[in-house]
């Protein structure tokens, strides 16, 4: 399924504030995924430094990821198709 990079600029960045926009992102691609037009939010990542949070989903289209967003009250300002993303486990956590 192919991947997007949803990216924003917000004007106040906190944990809570964060955790709170991955609870509703979450929320809305839960509440918009179906068998023809499957969703799913993989990864958060919030930069404090730059004030910037990305999101990964896998989705059927671009237009699916948007109304995800949209139905969040957030667009982003980008949304990058194509995008390939790999956490790698820590030495710890995989001995």
């Amino acid at each position: 399924m192919p991947t997007f990079l949803a990216e924003w600029q917000r004007s106040t960045f906190s944990d809570p504030t964060v955790s709170k926009f991955v609870t509703l992102l979450e929320s809305c691609a839960a509440q918009i995924a179906a068998p023809e037009s499957p969703v799913r939010l993989i990864m958060v990542l919030a930069v404090a430094a730059d004030l910037g949070v990305c999101a990964v989903f896998e989705a059927d289209s671009a237009q699916t990821v948007l109304r995800v967003c949209r139905n969040a009250g957030a667009m982003p300002q980008r949304l990058t198709p194509d995008v390939e993303a790999r956490i790698l486990a820590s030495e710890s956590a995989s001995s």
